[in-house]
């Protein structure tokens, strides 16, 4: 759906100046709108997993490991596909808040595309280079939207995602080196005109929702704190944005409607975008392993 179309059907629990918002920076903070139990289900759930990984020595379809990953230190930097590793993440996906937000920002047609759980751990590790997510999994339109959950307070010092301003409506990059290989990070040449010193932090207490516009350029800096921040991810699409390339961390519910009905017609967005890796042949391990390998 185009953002004209959507500003026009009621909203269910944005505001319509915080809908008009979303469209005009490509981003948006949502404070205080996830219930403390949702937050506290999510928080055990991921402590719960983050201490599970301590019987694994290497990353695997369940756990991006960090380098400094042992048993006695879990040094987790994905939780991957989400929404099947255990039903209450499906739930909260499916019939929470959050999808209320998603049809919010997409129309009242929505489908899930993807989901993690990534962890930031103290001591340097998980910067994210500035990127744009579109580019990994394109789609026949631009109606995608990510949300995080804030399960703690999250301050300056936390490493939070930071957005440039209006960097949705702009161009996509193409994020590979000079010999053509996948980075999934803007490169230096593109970084003086991508506005990153314009970058807001998307801070807030336990409960907040983070939506970032599939186009926006985004990334984050390191953790300065001692303790590890957790922030799942929920990506959703409009029901008629349909995938072009395999998704590069697809789950058992990836396509799902969680909202409204199926699309009898695809939504055709002009613009152009980056063809990025054959997943599906190539293989992909994380944002993480992409920026660091190169």
């Amino acid at each position: 759906m185009t953002p004209e179309d959507i500003l026009e059907t009621p909203p269910i629990l944005l505001s319509q100046d915080q809908r008009q918002q979303y469209f005009a920076d490509g981003f948006l903070t949502i404070p205080d709108a996830i219930p403390p139990e949702w937050i506290e289900r999510l928080r055990v759930l991921s402590d719960q997993f983050l201490d599970s990984s301590r019987r694994f020595s290497a990353s695997d379809n369940v756990y991006d490991l960090g380098p400094r990953h042992s048993s006695q230190t879990p040094h987790v930097r994905r939780l991957k596909a989400l929404v099947d590793r255990h039903p209450d993440f499906w739930a909260f996906a499916s019939n929470s808040p959050l999808t209320d937000i998603a049809a919010d920002l997409l129309g009242p047609d929505v489908k899930l595309h993807s989901s993690k759980l990534n962890y930031k751990s103290p001591g340097g590790g998980e910067v994210v280079k500035w990127h744009q997510d579109v580019s990994a999994w394109p789609h026949t339109n631009y109606s995608l939207v990510t949300l995080g959950v804030h399960l703690d307070d999250v301050g300056p010092d936390d490493g939070p995602l930071s957005c440039v301003p209006g960097s949705h409506d702009g161009d996509l990059f193409v994020q590979r080196d000079k010999e053509g290989r996948w980075t999934g990070a803007l490169a230096e040449e593109d970084l003086a005109n991508a506005g990153i010193d314009r970058a807001v932090d998307m801070i807030g207490g336990a409960g907040t929702v983070i939506a970032i516009h599939c186009r926006v350029v985004h990334g984050s800096r390191a953790n300065a704190t001692t303790r590890t921040r957790a922030l799942p991810l929920f990506v959703f699409a409009s029901a008629d944005a349909f995938a072009w390339m395999p998704a590069p961390s697809p789950t058992t519910r990836t396509g799902q409607i969680v909202r409204g009905e199926p699309a009898k017609v695809a939504h055709l967005d002009p613009r152009p975008c980056p063809v990025p890796p054959d997943w599906a042949k190539e293989g992909y391990g994380s944002i993480f392993t992409a920026q660091t390998s190169k």
